[in-house]
């Protein structure tokens, strides 16, 4: 299996051996066109990292005006072809991002990387990456690269490790973001402080969701009403009339995750269950892409707060309706 770590090193490697062979009037000209491009972090704090991330995209976007061909273009024609296609679905993300959160899961690490205008993305990093953000988590933003390849997100090319407040004490325009994370968590909290029980119903924990969110599910489900109320029987009634369909259009590990706390009797202790699966639930942005993100948006898991033996717990509960449709289906 050819990994993209190979791909990328031979198209760094051309692309150096290219900038070798030109004059340095030419050279001058195409550091123009990659500071005009959405790619360039537009700030570098170091040389060597600059001088990276301009190969990279010199490899990946600039087109040889002899061939109209890029680097990795070139590259691509020796690899099979599901090499070819994973390569060319990959998607690359460019600008700075607020630290939300930090998970291991199953031996592998993630980061929760937050940007106000595109929204959350889990990304998988090495162990000594993880630790060096979690040491920055409250005191600095990421500027960096994100790259979805083969259904994952990962850090790629450089990190800019950027401070909240510059020299003189006085806040960046990085504390935006920064500022806009907490603001959502904090919002996420309200939602997930609401006391449920075991026998709390499907449309008890839709009322607890802001307007907002029933109106993404109603737009999602394509459900008409004119008032929250309305939205929320409709919901219902689907989940509780169609509940097939509905699974059906989950992914296998969402089915998995509803397997292990119907186990549970529908109610389990958000941390056993948080870390075992991955959750990228925020209160402003719903593009949810892990399985237990897509379950907790569409209430199907609702996360609160649960009294037992006497010790608030923080819980993920099947609402009580549902989860007797939802054991007709799922053994």
């Amino acid at each position: 299996m050819v990994l993209l770590v190979d791909v990328i090193n031979e198209v760094l490697e051309k692309s150096e051996n290219a900038m070798t062979a030109m004059r340095k009037d030419e050279i001058e000209e195409i550091f123009k066109e990659f500071f005009r491009s959405d790619f360039s972090l537009k700030q570098y704090t170091d040389a060597n990292g600059f001088y990276l991330d301009f190969l990279i995209w010199y490899g990946l976007y600039y087109r040889n005006p002899k061939t109209n061909m890029t680097i990795l273009e070139e590259v691509l024609q020796k690899f099979d072809e599901e090499t070819i296609d994973k390569v060319k679905n990959m998607k690359i993300i460019s600008g700075d991002f607020s630290i939300r959160d930090l998970q291991k899961i199953n031996n592998e690490y993630f980061v929760e990387l937050f940007n106000k205008d595109i929204g959350e993305f889990l990304v998988k990093v090495d162990p000594s990456t993880w630790k060096s953000i979690k040491e920055v988590k409250n005191t600095h933003v990421l500027r960096c690269h994100i790259i979805y390849y083969g259904g994952k997100y990962y850090l790629f090319g450089v990190v800019e490790y950027i401070p909240i407040l510059n020299e003189n004490g006085f806040l960046t325009p990085a504390f935006i973001d920064k500022a806009m994370e907490r603001i959502d968590n904090m919002r996420l909290k309200e939602i997930e402080s609401a006391n449920v029980t075991e026998r709390t119903t499907l449309k008890q924990c839709l009322a607890k969701y802001p307007a907002t969110w029933i109106n993404e599910i109603c737009d999602a489900l394509n459900i008409k009403g004119r008032v929250k109320k309305e939205k929320i029987d409709k919901i219902a009634e689907v989940y509780l009339k169609e509940t097939e369909k509905i699974l059906e259009k989950l992914p296998d590990e969402a089915l998995e995750i509803l397997r292990v706390v119907l186990n549970k009797g529908g109610v389990i202790k958000y941390g056993e269950l948080s870390r075992k699966f991955m959750d990228d639930t925020t209160y402003f942005y719903h593009n949810n892409k892990t399985p237990l993100g897509i379950l907790r948006f569409y209430c199907i898991i609702f996360v609160g707060k649960m009294n037992i033996r006497g010790k608030n717990y923080r819980v993920a509960i099947i609402p009580s309706d549902l989860r007797e449709k939802l054991k007709e289906y799922i053994k």
